[in-house]
């Protein structure tokens, strides 16, 4: 049965708040103030980052004790909750640091393992995207149109965060084959790129690595405004998906790339 946006207005409105308080940080914060740690897969980590996340915990327990919280900075809360909160307080914390604003806060609640709300917020770019499972996805607001093409790959460019999405040698024999298939690639999008694509403005993503974090908040954005999104053997993503990750507003070109 498809949801009511009534029933998930409640939660809608307090994942606005959790946005907006995230926004709040990061603007108290230039990039070049910031502390920068290294965690142990030497990816950069910044105060700011467990600082946003710290506040939406305390937010989202004060709010919904029961609900089970996952996140990327601190030990997942887990109640057994049919009702999940997925955090990444900064999504693209290179690009934070670098003063580049293609990053955001990600956020998505989760009912019954199924994505409900995603949201995408780029403070640094003034960009909200927002999608609600069958209600549409929206830029600041106002709704996406649902649609997609049906162009094939060579009329197409991809985009990507970088390199390191192809860094093992099956994955780097993918990217040499989709270059070939393609028009051209763009690096460096992170979150970015996935609300550009609900705009028909980035026709195809290509990703791996990736964590539930990363991904999960991006499921409704991308299915509501009429693209398609899916692991790289085009399995719906999940918790256990294996962080391989292609978005495409054609049905056909992402086809093509899952037979690569």
């Amino acid at each position: 049965m498809p949801l009511k946006l009534k029933d998930l207005s409640q939660y809608l409105n307090f994942a606005k708040k959790l946005v907006n308080a995230s926004e709040r940080i990061i603007k108290k914060t230039p990039s070049h103030r910031l502390k920068i740690d290294f965690k142990s897969d030497k990816s950069p980590v910044t105060k700011i980052d467990m600082k946003i996340e710290k506040e939406l915990r305390s937010m989202i327990i004060k709010k919904y004790p029961g609900h089970d919280i996952y996140g990327e900075e601190y030990k997942n809360k887990s109640n057994n909750s049919p009702f999940v909160w997925v955090i990444d307080p900064i999504d693209g914390t290179k690009n934070f640091i670098n003063g580049n604003g293609n990053f955001g806060t990600l956020i998505s609640l989760c009912i019954d393992k199924i994505p409900v709300i995603g949201i995408i917020n780029c403070p640094d770019i003034n960009k909200t995207w927002i999608g609600i499972r069958d209600n549409g996805a929206y830029c600041n607001g106002k709704k996406i149109k649902k649609s997609q093409n049906n162009l094939n790959l060579s009329k197409l460019y991809f985009s990507t965060s970088g390199m390191t999405a192809f860094k093992s040698n099956n994955k780097n024999k993918k990217y040499n084959a989709l270059i070939k298939k393609t028009k051209y690639a763009t690096f460096g999008g992170d979150c970015v790129q996935y609300g550009l694509l609900a705009e028909k403005r980035i026709p195809l993503v290509v990703e791996s690595f990736l964590k539930p974090y990363d991904y999960i908040p991006l499921v409704n954005i991308v299915e509501e405004s009429g693209g398609i999104i899916s692991d790289w053997r085009g399995n719906p993503l999940n918790f256990q998906s294996n962080g391989d990750v292609v978005a495409s507003i054609s049905k056909k070109a992402h086809q093509q790339f899952l037979k690569i």
